[in-house]
């Protein structure tokens, strides 16, 4: 990496990991299964930089700030999601009973 940007040769060998799914010369976009496993794996205390240099992405190519960000934004994203689950209405399951009766009512 020169000035923030990948080399061509970096974003050949970036382009060709399963964990990425487009690279372009500033920014690496990762494959949604790539970080599903990571946070998996994160959670029962795998290490962000072991998890990505084993997928080929060592710090040494990609640097360990974007390693740390990508982490960071990815623990933001499933905190969202979360709290969104939590603050949607539960869906209401009818029972027989309830069906029978609003047939009834309605008869």
């Amino acid at each position: 990496m020169r000035n923030g940007k990948f080399t061509a040769a970096e974003r050949t060998y970036l382009s060709g990991l399963d964990a990425v799914k487009r690279v372009t010369d500033t920014r690496i976009y990762y494959s949604d299964e790539f970080r599903e496993e990571c946070m998996r794996r994160y959670h029962k205390g795998a290490s962000p930089a072991a998890l990505f240099a084993e997928a080929g992405l060592g710090s040494k190519i990609i640097g360990y700030k974007r390693i740390e960000r990508s982490f960071a934004r990815w623990k933001l994203a499933e905190e969202k999601a979360a709290e969104k689950a939590a603050k949607s209405p539960k869906p209401v399951n009818e029972d027989k009973s309830t069906k029978e009766d609003k047939s009834a009512q309605e008869d």
